[in-house]
């Protein structure tokens, strides 16, 4: 999932892709937030750039 986040896709295209509610994914987004610390997509995408999830 931190892949699909990070790639900047959508809630909706994020829940289509792993069989799950909008909603849940939204609630892993902030979860993720929170426990990095970060706001925002643009610090998700930040992250997992630096952790090597994603190549810019």
């Amino acid at each position: 999932m931190h892949e699909l986040v990070a790639e900047v896709h959508s809630s909706k295209e994020i829940a289509e892709a792993l069989v799950i509610s909008v909603r849940t994914v939204e609630r892993h987004r902030a979860t993720l937030l929170q426990k990095l610390g970060l706001r925002g997509r643009l610090g998700l995408i930040r992250h997992a750039i630096r952790a090597g999830l994603i190549e810019p």
